[in-house]
């Protein structure tokens, strides 16, 4: 049986870096024992023994295009092909494993499902009508048990190679595998530049949530605040830096980093937040218009509840810099926060067309339309 499982784990491997991804490795129960509950996978696979977890890294021109608002097409792309190539992979590993083994396998959706109460699943709307939704099981959490990497700053998986610009999809089982050796080095250097591209004001800086403890290792990562700072930023609802320089690709422009964290919590939040400055008669119509399209958005994503099967029309990336901005070389790090620092704001104009507007040193303002999704 042993060398049957050893057997098994390699097909299924290469069936993984043959979709595309840079890193794959298998994990245990044992070693999520002590995790918080989103690492338990009983809760999605009775009996499950092994995750399977891999990640897709996003190209390093797709990011500066991304950050520095030369467009955001290529984003929209590369992210519909690791949700829908991710997904499409984890159920032919499922099939695979239990087409040539008595073991169960169940593939996880890659976002946009959540815990509910009573031990169902509810939808990505959930998220912006509680103050700590988490996943049915955690990729991050299982990506560290099979040896991915560990748990930066920001809470995303960081990897020796690859950083933290990932998607990552999964594979529970049945199946015991042997799991790969964990990553003895946590890459993560505290540069906290995670901190400082997200807008909504979620992480902190200096805090840190109690440790995750995994495979008998501490992971730290930052204190969060509200989650429905990230949710409402995320989703490009708002998202505008401190300083009101440059924003994330909307044109809602409130800072929510300057909103106390009174006024982000309790069970009218949403409305107390999203009401008034997302969907008031004060604010111009051709703004409704977009707030509406993020919306009804959110609505489609709850209904499938699965990012592994919207189509590609129904893919917007707007924020997510806090992973994004995490490549391995500091230096292009350092590069893509610049980059987004001197990218300006986004507009709309009279048509709803996305403009965007910046200011370079010397006070010169520049005004282009980027291209615009194609579906």
């Amino acid at each position: 049986m042993k060398a049957y499982l050893s057997k098994v784990k390699i097909d299924v491997k290469k069936v993984v870096l043959d979709s595309g991804a840079v890193v794959a490795g298998v994990g245990s129960r044992d070693r999520l024992a002590m995790a918080p509950p989103s690492a338990d996978m009983d809760y999605c696979l009775k009996g499950a023994q092994s995750c399977i977890i891999w990640a897709y890294a996003v190209p390093f021109e797709v990011l500066k295009n991304y950050f520095g608002k030369v467009e955001r097409v290529s984003m929209k792309k590369f992210s519909y092909y690791a949700y829908t190539t991710g997904w499409a992979t984890a159920e032919r590993i499922a099939r695979y494993i239990e087409d040539n083994s008595a073991f169960k396998a169940l593939p996880v959706a890659p976002n946009g499902v959540y815990r509910g109460a009573g031990g169902k699943n509810v939808s990505v709307n959930h998220v912006l009508d509680t103050e700590r939704a988490v996943p049915p099981f955690s990729l991050r959490y299982g990506a560290v048990a099979a040896g991915l990497g560990h748990l930066g700053w920001s809470g995303n998986i960081v990897t020796e190679k690859y950083g933290g610009s990932l998607f990552l999809a999964g594979v529970l089982t049945t199946a015991p595998f042997e799991p790969d050796p964990m990553a003895t080095v946590n890459h993560c250097n505290k540069c906290k530049l995670c901190t400082q591209v997200c807008t909504t004001g979620f992480f902190s800086q200096i805090e840190s949530e109690p440790p995750v403890i995994i495979g008998g290792v501490p992971q730290v990562y930052s204190r969060r605040n509200a989650q429905l700072r990230c949710a409402i930023g995320c989703a490009g609802f708002t998202g505008l830096s401190r300083d009101g320089r440059w924003s994330t690709w909307t044109p809602g422009h409130v800072c929510l980093a300057r909103l106390p964290e009174r006024r982000m919590t309790g069970r009218y939040a949403k409305y107390r937040i999203m009401l008034p400055k997302f969907f008031s008669p004060l604010v111009p119509a051709v703004q409704r218009r977009f707030n509406k399209n993020i919306r009804d958005g959110f609505r489609l994503a709850g209904e499938i509840a699965n990012f592994g099967l919207l189509p590609l029309d129904k893919i917007s990336p707007r924020c997510g810099l806090c992973s994004l901005v995490c490549v391995a070389d500091p230096r292009q790090r350092r590069e893509l926060f610049e980059l987004l620092r001197s990218s300006g704001k986004v507009y709309l104009d009279g048509q709803g067309r996305e403009v965007v507007r910046k200011v370079d040193a010397s006070g010169r303002t520049t005004e282009y339309v980027p291209p615009q999704e194609q579906h």
